[in-house]
Parts: C-alpha cells; structure tokens; sequence
C-alpha cells in the first residue's frame, strides 16, 4: 500500500467511526425517552387508580351510613381520616385520603422504579373557580400527584384531579 491508499484508509475508518459514534447516541436517546415515558405511564395508572379508588367510597364522613344530608354545613369540616383508619384499606369516605402518601418498593433492579404518591382533597366551589375554598360545598377535588427520580431528575411531578360532587334527591 502506498501513502495515497493509507490516507484514504485512514479517513474511512474516521467516517465509519463517526457514523457509529452518532447511531450509538441516537439509540441510547430512544431507549431513555422510551424509559421515561414507561414510567410516566405507570405513574399515571398509579394516580388514576387511587382517584377511581377514592370515588368510589362515600362523598362524606356524614354520609359513610347512606343517610341523607339536605344542609352542606352538616358535612366535614376536618377533611382528613378518622384515628380508626390508620390503613388505606380502612378509609370509607373520599377525606380520608386527604394528606395520604406512599411510596412505592422497588424493585432492586431497577432504582427509578420508585414513586412517591401524594394525594390532596379539598372543597372546591365550580361557580367561582376550581381553586380550593375555606368552606363547605358540595363538590370535592382529589389531586394525586406521582413523583419519580427518573422524572427529570426529581424535578417533574404527574399530577391528576378529579372533581366529586355529592347529590341529594327530594
């Protein structure tokens, strides 16, 4: 081979090193995005399950019995569990999950796999705004919020409401 040749030989093996360099970044970015959104996804179904959870117990520790409430101001003033519900399994009305948390085990193979779930409940009035009020009204919002290590490093938070609203008939 004369120089000519070495030279050329030289700059293909640069080309191809490059061009393996950029596929190798292109896949590691994929595979993380495709990570990530994983995660995302069960924080979701983590968040979703506790709202459909929660709505699917009583409107009010006053009307855990079926009895019929006709004046708002007969509802909870203290949105949070009674002292005998000290379990998840245990709460039966939508203001014990006021102030719940968890997190979640990991699995040992995989760090990120940890999510810390929060959940508010606070008495909202849809006739003024969605924001929380200081009194009783007949609608509630339950916020979950789901928070992973692997979500922007911490930084980002997957937050779902609902709103739940209590009806009587006459």
């Amino acid at each position: 081979m004369n120089s000519g040749q070495i030279l050329i030989t030289i700059a293909a093996m640069a080309l191809l090193s490059a061009t393996i360099l950029n596929v190798n970044k292109n896949s590691l970015t994929t595979s993380l995005s495709m990570t990530e959104t994983k995660y995302k996804i069960l924080a979701v179904s983590l968040a979703n399950t506790l709202i459909e959870e929660a709505t699917s117990k009583a409107f009010d520790e006053a009307t855990t019995n079926n009895v019929l409430i006709t004046n708002v101001n007969n509802l909870s003033t203290n949105l949070k569990a009674d002292d005998k519900e000290i379990k998840r399994i245990l709460f039966d009305d939508i203001d014990d999950y006021n102030n719940y948390s968890e997190t979640t085990d990991a699995d040992s193979t995989y760090d990120y796999a940890t999510m810390n779930i929060i959940c508010k409940v606070r008495y909202v009035d849809p006739y003024k705004s969605l924001d929380s009020v200081d009194y009783k009204t007949w609608h509630k919002r339950i916020t979950v919020s789901v928070n992973s290590p692997f979500f922007n490093e911490g930084s980002e938070n997957i937050t779902l409401s609902k709103i739940i609203s209590h009806y009587y008939f006459r």
